[in-house]
């Protein structure tokens, strides 16, 4: 008798417990433990990532109502729509799932609200007026996740109170039938020169579609290019920006550099066709509509998974994350158009402690006093005044290696400027490295297991290196 008391007790202590930590927070349904604390081994302090559970690609990245809104994939068994809130692109909010697929392994409390078997890549953008009535039922603005429904088709889900709620739209799918995964991934723009809604999906390659109101859609083209969740926007080129070039990139970073006249994306005559980050984790980059940021900001921000399908780094609780935002240039470098990669740059708001280095010739560590496990770090070095044959840093136990006689950093190839300078910035967090180097030419982003009891950092050469400057900056946490 007092062992099954027990065990009612236990279960009665369970089911209050989780009442007390899961469930439906602010309309979205809430599936994490209050006892997470973001303090885990490898769980990254200025990156995001889910308080707990599996994520991958980002499929929508909006602001709207006064704050930055992300969703992502979320879930391990089944694909969600997990979801995201932030009032700065720095600090983010883990707002649970918003879009449950009808094949959901969560709680029965938590009511199936979308399309399709899973929730598969998608997009999201700003409707108001006419738009918005025809998809929400009201004229009141609107976020509106553009998404593979599988076993559906292309599907839309809606809120019009800034993301606390999220709807199915009622005549899902809008297009692209389908009783599988295929084709998937939509990427939805506003083209303003035509006055219509443009699709990019994963299909053949690339297919556009055309639409004026997001529900009816019509073939546009088919482009021999792209494996999955393409993206598509507008860059100045070298900082011009009468001089505006098209980009059209796909999950890996592979891009094309053209010109989109609303029906037809033609690559530019000599353009190669390039990768814009060369680490080995970097998947489904998503950039904020054009034209959606505030105050005017002409900014193209992208955030991009923090993984290549490699199995991780071992972290427990939660797997996997997403870079940190970047802003997207376009500049002629060695006879091509190259996309560049750079740290927004609010980033010098959560900046701790700093120090800085003017120019000197050196052959000793610099770092020797600095400890860290999270920090930005830049470092300029003149080549022609420099005779070490190789230089770079350690970071715990990591080694970022620039190689002068190869030209080559962390072994992918990078030429010195016209000045004969390399420039090169990184940024380390618990789990995370992102290297950018000589004003986002180069882009490289991992997932590394930093050796947690470790807070070392050396900068070391195999001679006398000519520097230019030096920064150090300690990143706050951001949780």
């Amino acid at each position: 008798m007092r062992i099954l008391v027990t065990i009612k007790f236990l279960k009665c202590f369970l089911v209050l417990f989780l009442a007390s930590t899961f469930g439906t927070v602010n309309g979205q349904y809430y599936p994490h433990s209050d006892e997470i604390d973001y303090l885990e081994k490898y769980r990254g302090q200025f990156h995001f990532s889910p308080k707990s559970e599996w994520m991958n690609d980002i499929n929508g990245l909006v602001y709207q109502g006064g704050k930055y809104h992300m969703i992502y994939q979320w879930g391990k068994k089944i694909r969600h729509g997990g979801y995201a809130t932030s009032q700065d692109l720095l600090h983010w909010k883990d707002e649970g799932v918003a879009l449950i697929p009808q094949k959901s392994f969560l709680p029965l409390e938590a009511v199936r609200n979308v399309s399709g078997e899973q929730v598969y890549s998608g997009s999201a953008v700003v409707v108001s007026g006419k738009s918005a009535q025809r998809i929400t039922g009201s004229s009141k603005e609107a976020i509106v996740a553009i998404y593979t429904g599988t076993a559906e088709g292309t599907c839309l889900a809606w809120s019009n109170d800034k993301g606390k709620t999220w709807h199915d739209y009622a005549n899902n799918p809008v297009a692209n039938f389908t009783k599988s995964a295929d084709p998937r991934d939509p990427c939805v723009i506003w083209h303003e020169p035509t006055s219509q809604w443009v699709l990019a999906l994963y299909e053949n390659g690339t297919t556009f579609y055309g639409s004026a109101d997001l529900i009816n859609w019509k073939f546009l083209s088919n482009l021999d290019f792209g494996y999955e969740c393409p993206d598509i926007f507008q860059l100045p080129l070298d900082g011009d920006a009468n001089t505006k070039k098209w980009i059209l990139q796909d999950a890996n970073g592979s891009y094309l550099v053209g010109d989109f006249d609303g029906t037809s994306f033609i690559k530019d005559e000599g353009q190669d066709t390039l990768v814009m980050d060369v680490g080995p984790d970097f998947y489904a980059a998503q950039t904020f509509p054009m034209g959606n940021l505030p105050d005017n900001d002409i900014r193209v921000i992208q955030i991009a998974w923090m993984d290549h399908w490699n199995g991780g780094v071992g972290e427990k609780i939660w797997e996997r994350n997403a870079t940190f935002p970047v802003s997207l240039g376009l500049v002629t470098y060695n006879g091509q158009k190259r996309v560049t990669r750079e740290p927004i740059a609010e980033i010098f708001s959560i900046y701790k402690n700093t120090k800085t280095w003017k120019s000197q010739s050196i052959n000793t560590n610099l770092l020797s006093e600095i400890k860290s496990k999270k920090f930005d770090l830049t470092v300029e070095v003149d080549l022609a005044k420099t005779t070490a044959t190789k230089f770079g840093f350690k970071v715990a136990n990591k080694t970022i290696t620039y190689d002068i006689r190869d030209k080559t950093l962390l072994s992918k190839e990078l030429f010195p400027n016209s000045s004969n300078r390399i420039k090169i910035r990184i940024l380390v967090d618990w789990g995370q490295l992102e290297v950018f180097a000589n004003n986002g030419v180069f882009s490289y982003s991992e997932q590394f297991a930093f050796a947690s009891e470790r807070d070392d950092i050396e900068l070391f050469a195999d001679g006398e290196i000519k520097l230019v400057s030096m920064e150090f900056h300690e990143v706050a946490r951001t949780w």
